[in-house]
């Protein structure tokens, strides 16, 4: 069982996914307020800085905090065309992710199957790493693998066969949904839903994945591949809500964000604009509080065709 506070968005990014991180700072604005207060969200650029790492897509890029300061370091899981022979981990340090302060194969052989992120860890201040297994799995059901950051991934803590069968229809990740300290599994639908809309399934981390805790239906209409989904506390420090970046595809030219609160069951907006970003399909869009003033920021992590060469962080402050 892996125990964590509550893992909200935007751990940061991951390749095709965004997961969530500790939001630090200010509690936020009611729901009723948020629109009103927020409508220039996103218009300024906070972070826009080239990396130590080139240009890669061989894995999944993520945001998340790797050495216990409260600052967000900038991960590579590397899946593929390793010197290892297995997914590696490579982490940069904050300070203009230019030093690596951690790089090493994992337990794990090369792997493609699933959704890969790095969640925070009860054991170290380097994260553990999680390997949500979606399809080709021996049970027939999706699993979920961890190695603990305290063994430098050598070691899995967790191997779980879950309530969900096979299925990549959406977007996988490790929240911690119903706030009892145990990370949940998530399961945001945006392809081939029953009902024709965006859904969002949760299997309680307390149940070792076994049983559902949420499944519901929301007021977003299935949207093909057109951005990134989440789970995130837009509206409050703890809280749960749906987001969608938006990435091509939008009526405005712009990146563009949507929120739909959990407090609604996922049906009322509480934020929908575009941001300064023009549409852009380069790399991986997330929603996390970089400058840990309590609102969410608009992050993107570019690993191709980028101005300086190297893999690129880009914030825009929320």
């Amino acid at each position: 069982m892996v125990l964590s506070w509550p893992l909200l968005s935007y751990i940061g990014c991951i390749s095709s996914l965004c997961l969530p991180t500790p939001t630090l700072g200010l509690a936020l604005p009611p729901e009723g307020k948020l629109l009103e207060a927020r409508q220039s969200s996103f218009q300024t650029r906070i972070v826009d800085t080239g990396s130590m790492f080139s240009q890669e897509d061989n894995g999944v890029w993520q945001l998340i905090d790797a050495t216990g300061d409260g600052i967000l370091d900038l991960a590579y899981i590397k899946t593929k065309n390793t010197k290892s022979k297995s997914v590696e981990v490579h982490i940069a340090s904050s300070s203009g992710f230019k030093t690596r302060v951690f790089g090493a194969g994992t337990t794990f052989a090369e792997e493609n199957d699933g959704t890969w992120l790095l969640v925070p860890s009860k054991n170290s201040a380097l994260p553990d790493l999680a390997f949500i297994k979606t399809s080709n799995t021996p049970s027939g059901r999706v699993e979920v693998h961890i190695a603990s950051g305290a063994s430098g991934y050598k070691s899995r803590i967790q191997q779980t066969a879950t309530i969900f069968g096979n299925e990549d229809n959406g977007f996988w990740s490790l929240y911690d949904y119903d706030r009892d300290g145990i990370l949940d599994l998530v399961y945001i639908k945006t392809r081939n839903t029953s009902s024709g809309k965006v859904e969002v399934h949760v299997a309680s981390g307390a149940s070792t994945y076994s049983r559902l805790i949420r499944q519901t239906v929301t007021s977003f209409a299935v949207d093909g591949n057109n951005g990134f989904w989440s789970l995130a506390p837009y509206s409050f420090p703890i809280e749960a809500d749906l987001v969608y970046i938006k990435n091509t595809g939008t009526s405005t030219g712009q990146v563009e964000v949507s929120v739909l609160s959990r407090s609604s069951n996922f049906q009322t907006p509480i934020f929908q604009g575009a941001s300064i970003y023009a549409q852009e399909t380069n790399g991986v869009w997330s929603m996390i509080d970089y400058n840990r003033d309590g609102a969410l920021d608009l992050a993107y992590i570019k690993y191709q065709n980028s101005v300086t060469g190297t893999t690129e962080v880009h914030v825009a402050a929320g």
